[in-house]
């Protein structure tokens, strides 16, 4: 049984020292996805380009936050070197959810929850694939879907704050349901689609 409590206290902990960085990730993922969207035409596609590398690296930092590792604006960046793979991960993981989301909603959310993990599996596996990650994380993820929905539902009180804060305090709750998801996940990882106890270093990327 996933405890959330546990999972937040440990956020938490994690976070302590770090959140000035942690914040300043954010705002750099949030700044270039909001330059992509405002480009006409191509924003889409470069949106795309971008913010699919952009995910693995925040995955790969908060992995590493995970481990006792700070940080790290380098770490970031370094899904493009994997660019291709997130390429490929992040245009099936739209399109799926898309078609998924076209019979009714609900499917559509119940689609994305299924692939939520890909990207930390991407990050702690360099041999699987975008699509390998991909299945992966729909066999991970069998069984758990409700305690993620349920994970994220606990997190509603938090966003109503953002609001009431006129966004302030984005800063805080972001980060915070970032690293309640990537203990989600080392709670959840078992063998699927390979060896899914990890194959990376204790630092899962060094810049």
């Amino acid at each position: 049984m996933i405890d959330r409590a546990e999972l937040k206290a440990q956020a938490r902990q994690m976070m302590g020292g770090n959140m000035g960085m942690l914040i300043v990730c954010m705002v750099i993922v949030g700044a270039l996805a909001g330059v992509c969207s405002a480009i006409p035409y191509i924003g889409p596609v470069l949106g795309i380009c971008v913010l699919g590398p952009l995910s693995l690296g925040e995955a790969y930092i908060y992995l590493n936050l995970t481990r006792g590792y700070e940080p790290d604006v380098n770490v970031l960046f370094s899904g493009f070197q994997r660019f291709t793979d997130t390429l490929v991960l992040t245009i099936l993981m739209r399109i799926f959810i898309f078609l998924w989301s076209l019979l009714l909603f609900v499917p559509g959310v119940i689609k994305a929850i299924s692939y939520s993990q890909a990207y930390y599996i991407l990050a702690e596996h360099p041999e699987m694939s975008g699509k390998e990650a991909l299945d992966a994380s729909i066999e991970m993820m069998d069984g758990h879907k409700m305690d993620y929905f349920v994970l994220l539902l606990s997190f509603i009180p938090w966003l109503l704050l953002c609001t009431i804060t006129c966004g302030l305090a984005v800063l805080y709750v972001y980060p915070y349901m970032d690293a309640t998801l990537v203990n989600f996940y080392q709670t959840i990882k078992q063998p699927a689609g390979g060896n899914m106890n990890g194959g990376f270093h204790n630092n899962y990327y060094q810049a």
